[in-house]
This record gives structure tokens, sequence and C-alpha cells, in this order.
């Protein structure tokens, strides 16, 4: 399943990556087990999977998580470390995570289910796996036995001496078990963290550098050699039978640089891919795989005559087939010794090879190759004219859309070839950021999506069902990308459609100035305010609770608002976003998105926009004296206002802390109906008087907060 290399120099940096998701999984969840839970399925790539089923409360049994399929069960059982508190990357697990391996043996081979299982959701997979296994054992000419992996993941530089002598030991004496009277063959995989980085590192390489970080540009393939001619050489393309051993070893030594990333994003698990694995476990299906698989499509800078039974592959991009390469790496770690031997020999596969310059245009090549595996949504909609259209004016602003995955990527190292920006380099894209190191400015147009539905009032979508935007149905598709709101959700009541909304709402696309401007709102919150745990640590040390228990801290810092209002705005920055569109559509209705150029270039959103200088933005905010036109700086002041007033009120305080996800309280329809409301009545009230707050001096005071903008942006 999993790789062991990956450069080493990349470490520092993917741990970084891995904490920081960690973070921002714990700030959805506060709970640091679950996060680790969710951060390692989503390295290892399972984070999409519907199949995945979670165990959670008393009497477990160490079932974590797990996927039934019709012929096998993989369970997952997670071991983390309370990174909240500290985090030792160094550290290794000891011996007393093989206990919990022992007891999910043993739940596996019970015998009396309504007996000996009390945990109603394992009590449900014991149901389950007792109707599959005899599903399976019905089925006539059966020549594989039904499956069990278990895998410990670790959040631990691998194991103790002892405890990988206990895990080794009790492996070799479980590799086969009986469940309800059928014998299966069972594996036990160890998982550590250095596993998961190489995970990450696979599927992120965008060097032609391999996994001991030594630069390689080619591949070496041989060819199957059954008769005298073996392949077709047909000047700009190449035809012939390929070992699958050594796309194996290619995708083991460079990851995901040798599939075009122009395509896809990684595919997650799926039937296909168990079809694929299951194939090879026998010597038939090896034999049968050259017939029964589609096979490879690459292409690539040039490609050498087939000479001695091999070709030589100039920085090869596989188009087609990266489930069946990925599918088969995963296979391969599973095979015995003697069976490995056998596929090194006789596992071959089609391969078509064309040169670059032959294929005018790749994601043609990509449509006509790719149908096994189902394309994330956003995949399938990044060709689309409308988002081809995105692409060319964002590049219009010096900012690059992403408009599928690894769009960037692909952009930066063949800019000559990306067909629909021509003339633009990667260095168009870029600017000068901390210690003169390039920053990208470029926007996915997934985030595009979900900043979006915030800006015009529709965040519990945005922030809980983001899946939504590139939908089949496409209603929020064309709500985001071919529509223009006049009104805010707020003024329908928070309702995605009804007559009202359809006859307001202005069949046309956003201008790009605008999906940006709401976007940069976003940036802005996320910059300005540090994640729950930092917020916690310096609530601590502030009011001096260092020394005090868990427990004890939680009960003090209750009763704080000042921890219960950053903890609040942690747990909402779409909220910011929605403010600031409350605002402008209020100001500006449907002129919002001709004026949005202008607002950008003719406020304190400039620096971001045009540098990506957030420490500029930032100083503005609290220099005690503020320019009529930085308007968002006050905002950003009355947002934090308006929270801090929320939290002030006991009950609602006293609900938000004892909420197990602080996201759904602050994004439901009642608090972000409450905030607007009461900025509505602060419109009213510094209208008429001058109020001295931080937010309102300078800009708002005299005139109302919706006036005060107008004057301040003055367009």
């Amino acid at each position: 399943m999993s790789f062991s290399a990956f450069p080493q120099a990349a470490r520092k940096n993917l741990i970084a990556d891995f904490t920081s998701d960690l973070q921002e999984e714990f700030n959805e969840t506060e709970k640091f087990a679950q996060s680790f839970a969710s951060v390692a399925l989503d390295w290892l790539g399972y984070d999409d999977d519907e199949r995945i089923v979670f165990v959670d409360g008393s009497n477990d049994r160490g079932l974590d998580a797990y996927i039934l399929s019709e012929d096998n069960i993989k369970i997952f059982q997670f071991k983390a470390q309370d990174f909240t508190k500290s985090f030792d990357a160094e550290a290794r697990a000891s011996a007393d995570i093989i206990a919990d391996v022992s007891r999910i043996l043993g739940i596996l081979q019970t015998k009396d289910i309504a007996k000996e299982v009390a945990n109603p959701k394992v009590k449900q997979l014991m149901s389950r796996l007792q109707a599959v296994t005899a599903a399976y054992r019905a089925e006539p000419n059966k020549e594989e036995l039904f499956n069990v992996e278990i895998y410990v993941v670790a959040m631990y530089d691998g194991l103790t001496a002892s405890a990988k002598s206990e895990f080794d030991n009790l492996a070799a004496n479980t590799e086969m078990v009986e469940i309800f009277g059928e014998v299966a063959t069972c594996k036990l995989h160890f998982i550590d963290l250095n596993t998961l980085l190489a995970e990450k590192w696979h599927t992120s390489n965008d060097k032609w550098q391999d996994a001991t970080g030594k630069t390689t540009e080619h591949v070496q393939i041989m060819i199957l050699q059954s008769s005298a001619t073996s392949f077709i050489n047909e000047n700009k393309a190449l035809i012939f039978f390929g070992r699958a051993k050594d796309f194996i070893d290619a995708y083991r030594r460079l990851g995901y640089q040798i599939f075009e990333a122009n395509v896809r994003c990684e595919i997650t698990k799926s039937s296909v891919n168990d079809a694929i694995r299951k194939q090879v476990t026998t010597e038939k299906g090896i034999d049968e795989f050259l017939f029964l698989n589609n096979g490879l499509t690459i292409t690539c800078l040039s490609k050498s005559a087939p000479r001695g039974g091999k070709v030589s592959i100039h920085r090869p991009q596989i188009v087609n087939g990266l489930q069946t390469v990925t599918s088969l790496h995963e296979a391969y770690e599973s095979l015995p010794p003697k069976m490995r031997a056998y596929f090194d020999d006789n596992c071959y596969l089609i391969v078509r090879v064309y040169d670059q310059k032959a294929i005018s245009d790749v994601a043609k090549l990509v449509t006509a190759t790719n149908n096994q595996n189902k394309m994330e949504p956003r995949n399938l909609h990044s060709n689309n004219k409308d988002q081809i259209l995105f692409e060319q004016l964002f590049a219009k602003l010096s900012w690059f859309y992403e408009r599928k995955d690894f769009a960037w990527q692909a952009f930066e190292r063949e800019e000559r070839q990306w067909a629909t920006l021509k003339g633009y380099a990667a260095s168009s894209f870029k600017v000068r950021g901390k210690a003169g190191r390039p920053v990208v400015r470029k926007i996915g147009n997934e985030e595009a999506g979900q900043t979006w539905l915030s800006f015009v009032g529709y965040v519990d979508d945005a922030a809980q069902r983001r899946r939504l935007i590139f939908d089949d149905k496409k209603t929020h598709y064309n709500r985001i990308f071919n529509e223009r709101m006049v009104r805010h959700a707020f003024d329908y009541d928070y309702k995605f459609s009804n007559e009202r909304i359809e006859e307001e709402t202005i069949p046309s696309s956003p201008t790009p100035e605008a999906l940006l401007l709401a976007n940069l709102t976003y940036r802005v919150a996320k910059n300005l305010v540090p994640s729950a745990i930092t917020h916690k640590k310096a609530m601590i040390e502030k009011f001096g609770l260092a020394g005090k228990s868990p427990r004890e801290q939680d009960e003090a810092l209750a009763s704080k608002t000042e921890y219960i209002s950053g903890l609040a705005m942690a747990s909402g920055p779409f909220l910011f976003t929605e403010l600031c569109g409350f605002v402008l559509l209020r100001c500006y209705g449907a002129d919002f998105y001709e004026k949005a150029g202008k607002i950008l270039r003719q406020t304190d959103l400039d620096c971001i926009f045009r540098d990506l200088d957030f420490e500029k933005f930032n100083a503005t905010i609290g220099n005690g004296s503020r320019k009529p036109n930085e308007v968002f700086g006050a905002l950003w002041l009355l947002f934090r206002w308006l929270v801090n007033d929320l939290v002030e009120d006991d009950r609602w305080r006293q609900s938000f802390f004892i909420e197990s996800s602080k996201p759904r309280i602050m994004y439901r329809d009642s608090t972000r109906k409450r905030l607007l409301e009461r900025l509505i009545s602060m419109d009213g009230r510094c209208a008429t008087k001058s109020l001295h707050y931080d937010w309102s001096e300078d800009l708002f005071d005299g005139r109302g907060i919706f006036e005060g903008i107008k004057r301040g942006i003055a367009l």
C-alpha cells in the first residue's frame, strides 16, 4: 500500500504541512485523535471514499474505521499523539499498540455477535461481515480467499525494537483467520509518520527528482518480445507491450511527477482500483492483465527507438493510466515473494507513447482516453468555456486561475504547451514575497466558488458542502459562475431559490474582479486570526493558567470574553467574507460587479491584490488614524466588534462553548442573521452621531456604515 522513501531534505516541509493540516482539522473537530484520523486518511488517499465507515463510542474493540466490500475488508486503527500539547516527530511507538490489533482479530473471529459485541456500529459491521462472507462462500469457482487487511496508522517515527518484534511475530502468526466459518487471508500493516510523509511526497512531487533526491528525467521500460516485430513505431508515436514492474519502479522513484498534471487530481480508492489489484493476485490474472486492461497513454519530450528489448522515455507524462499504475503498486506491495517474481516476469500492459509536439491539444487526448475512474467534479468542469474564459480574464489581472487540480504545476513546467494562455509566462503571476522568495498570485476555481458563495450569503453551503459547487445539477455552479446576485441572501431569508431570487438575479457571469475580491476578504480573515490552538495557548499564558490542569484551564477560559471571541472568529472565517458581501451589495447592488476592479485597486486591499502583502494591510488596521479608502480594515474591526458583542451574551457564549463543532454554530442562519441585524442597527446609530469606536472613527461616524463605505471608496 505504502511508500517508505522520500527526499530527506523535504522532511521538514512535509512535517510543517502535516501539522498545518492537523491544526486546520482540529479547528473544526477539537479532538486530536479524530483530527489525526481524518488527515491520515486524506494523505493515504481515502479522504473522499464514500465506503469508509467510522466507528466511535465505547467498546469499539480497537476498530476506528473500516471499508467492507464483497471480497475484502480493510480495518483502520489510529494511534495519535496529543499534538495540541506537544508533537515529537522522532518518537517511536511502544508495544501497547499491539493490544488493539489482537482485540480486532478477536472480534473478527467472534461466534456470537449478540453476546460478544456491545458497540452498535461494531455490531452492525459484524452483521454485514457475516452476510458478505456467506455470499462470498456461496459463489462458485472461487480461486481466491476472502481478504482481511488491518492497518495500524500511527503518528510516530516507527516502532521501538520490542514493539516491532511483537508486531512482526503477530503478523507472521495471523496470515489466516476464520470469519463465520470462512477461511480468509489476513495481512497486518504498520503505517508510521514517515510512510505518511512519503505518501504525501509521492502525490505532490512536481520535480524530476526521485525519492533519494537525485535528478532523473528518463524511464527505461522493457518491451515484451513475443515475435520479430514487437512494437509499432510510426514517426511521433510508439506502441508496445511494456513491463508493468518498470512503471511501478518509476512511480516509486518519482511519484505523481510521471502523471500529466494537466489531467486530474489523485484518484480516490475505488472499485475500479480494487478490481485492478485483485486481477494480479493470481498467476492467471497476471497472464491475462495484458488483454483485460486499457493500458497506458503517455506523452513525452522524446523517446528512443526500441533497442535491446528496451525503450527510454524522456520526461514521461501518463495522461491515462494513473489508477492502473497506483493500483498495481499497491497490489505488488501485498504480493508474497514467489508471486512478485512471477509478476516481474509476466505482467505486461499495452503502452501508447506520443511526442508532445505531435499532440496539439493534450486536454483532448486526456478526455478521449480517460474513462475508467470517475473524475473529480471540479475537473469535469475544467474545460467548460466559462472556466477557460475565467482563466483568461484572471490572467489579465496577473492572477493564475486554477480551473483543475495541479494546473499551476503543469503551466509552470510547460507554459508553451498551455494552449489557453498563449503569451503568458509563469513569471507573469509571481511577485516577490518575504526574504525575496517568489509568491504566486493564484486562485483555484473551487476556492473561488467557496468564497463567492460566502460573499453572497450562502456560508453554510460554502463551509460544509463544498462539493455542491460542482454538483451534477449545476444549481450551485450556475449561482457562482453564471449569475449575478444583486441582493445578499440575508434579504431572501437565506433561501437558495425562490421566485423573487430568480426575478432579481441577472443571468450573467460575475466579473473576475468580484470573485477575487470575495476571495481576498477570506484570506484577510485567515491571515489575521490565529488558529484555535495558537489562540488558546496565548490566552492560557495571558491569564496565568499554565500551571492549571486542562479541565481547570477550560473552566477559567469559559468566562473570558476575549478567549471565546477569538475562538469564534477562528471557527468562522467565512463570516467576514459574508459581512463584506452584505455591505457591498447593499451599497452598490448590480453595479458592484463592474465596480469591483476599482474597489480592489483604490482601497486597502490593493496591496494584497497586487503583491499579496498582508503585513502592509495589517499595519493599517491599528495605526490609530484611518484614511478614507481603508474601508476593509474598518470592516475587519467592525466584524471583530460584532463577534465580541455576540459573545458578551452569556446565553449565546455558553451555547457556543459547549457546542462540539464550533464552525457549525458560527455558520447557522440564526448566528449570521444576528450579526448582520446588529450591523444594520449600528449603521443607523453611527449615521446620527459619533460612536468613537475604533471601527467607526474617521469613516462611519456621522455618516453610517454604508454611506461611509461609498464615500471612502469614492467611485
